[in-house]
């Protein structure tokens, strides 16, 4: 089994797509809402809306992605670059917390 490493911060690709996905469902319905209303016609509907939940999806991906790589507007949190290769145990976390006080950078 292989393990994966999670950053503090940034965003997994299969988030970003879990994300692309739902937001597509919704956005998809909703055009082709509007395409059945002013043509009534279902099988351009199907289309339209299979044409545009593809497109749509990977354009979308793939601009996530991109911000992803972008600074700009994020704040630096100075255990960020830290890659973690699980979630942190209650135990670890006070550990952690108490090291932190321990060396002045906690209240």
């Amino acid at each position: 089994m292989t393990k994966k490493t999670t950053k503090l911060s940034g965003e997994a690709h299969t988030r970003t797509m879990v994300k692309a996905i739902s937001w597509r469902v919704i956005a998809t319905l909703t055009t082709m809402i509007i395409v059945f209303l002013f043509t009534r016609r279902i099988i351009l509907t199907l289309g339209v809306g299979l044409a545009e939940v593809t497109a749509k999806i990977t354009f979308y991906y793939l601009h996530e992605r991109i911000w992803s790589r972008i600074s700009w507007g994020r704040s630096k949190h100075p255990l960020a670059r830290l890659a973690v290769k699980r979630e942190l145990e209650p135990e670890d976390m006070e550990i952690i917390n108490n090291k932190l006080r321990e060396l002045g950078y906690m209240d």
